[in-house]
């Protein structure tokens, strides 16, 4: 996994921290998705080796906007 991402537990609040940063949510939350801005993986939802949907998100992005 990116060391520069930082897994958040609750997918409600990553969805806010995506309105939060001008990024436009995904339509499912349960599929694989990535946010990549010049080959950076900003934002990524990914479901783990047991089926659980993980939450990634670049957190120096946060206090940018």
């Amino acid at each position: 996994m990116d060391t520069h991402l930082t897994e958040i537990k609750n997918a409600h609040l990553f969805m806010e921290y995506l309105v939060s940063i001008g990024v436009k949510s995904p339509r499912s939350r349960r599929d694989d998705w990535e946010l990549v801005d010049q080959e950076r993986v900003l934002a990524r939802i990914k479901k783990d080796n047991n089926g659980n949907t993980k939450f990634f998100i670049c957190a120096a992005l946060l206090g940018r906007k």
